[in-house]
């Protein structure tokens, strides 16, 4: 039996609402990037090397454009996957969304100052919150199937944990990794792509057995 107020809430307009912060928080991203401002006379002479300067704050925006990329395709994944919705979850949704919403400015910090590792520090944080909430938003849907269909196999839902869990462990480990070497590790992030490749091939494999 539903409790009070949850027949109110749709999947239908909660995705809607979600898929706008997401897209909000990609074109904010781009923003972090600002062209230089040179005298017509130097042009020639200084864009180059400006252009150069700036190619820490194209891989951050990549970068973070690319993860805020995986954080939809998993919300998404898991909406479908939901076949109704009740308050814990929808507060649960809305923490979600104002991490993502958020990320704009981290990513902001951390091209602003790439050498800095606070800054790589706090922008991974971030991420790792987001990579949590992700977590804990599915464990809620999926506990007893509280908000899933009964007859729906888990092979999915242990796809999706599974990405996110891999997602903070990389996260965790590049912290270190910064004290010893900063300027490589926004690449290093890099590497959750093929992680997650692997995964989705093994889940593939794990699915049809």
């Amino acid at each position: 039996m539903s409790k009070f107020g949850d027949e109110t809430i749709t999947t239908a307009r909660l995705i809607s609402f979600s898929d706008g912060v997401f897209a909000i928080a990609v074109t904010l991203l781009v923003f972090n990037l600002k062209v230089p401002q040179i005298p017509a006379d130097h042009i020639h002479l200084l864009l180059p090397g400006l252009i150069r300067a700036m190619v820490p704050h194209f891989a951050t925006y990549v970068l973070s454009f690319l993860l805020v990329a995986l954080y939809w395709t998993f919300h998404h994944r898991m909406l479908n996957l939901v076949t109704h919705i009740d308050t814990p979850f929808l507060w649960m949704n809305i923490w979600y969304l104002l991490m993502i919403a958020f990320i704009p400015f981290s990513a902001m910090l951390f091209g602003t100052y790439p050498n800095e590792t606070v800054s790589f520090v706090f922008y991974v944080s971030s991420m790792i919150i987001v990579a949590g909430l992700s977590m804990l938003m599915l464990g809620y849907a999926s506990f007893k199937y509280r908000l899933l269909n009964k007859n729906m196999p888990m092979a999915m839902v242990k796809y999706l944990l599974l990405r996110q869990l891999t997602s903070i462990i990389v996260f965790l480990f590049s912290i270190p990794l910064a004290f010893y070497h900063l300027s490589w590790e926004k690449y290093f992030l890099f590497i959750l792509f093929p992680v997650h490749w692997v995964a989705r091939k093994y889940f593939r494999k794990y699915a049809a057995t």
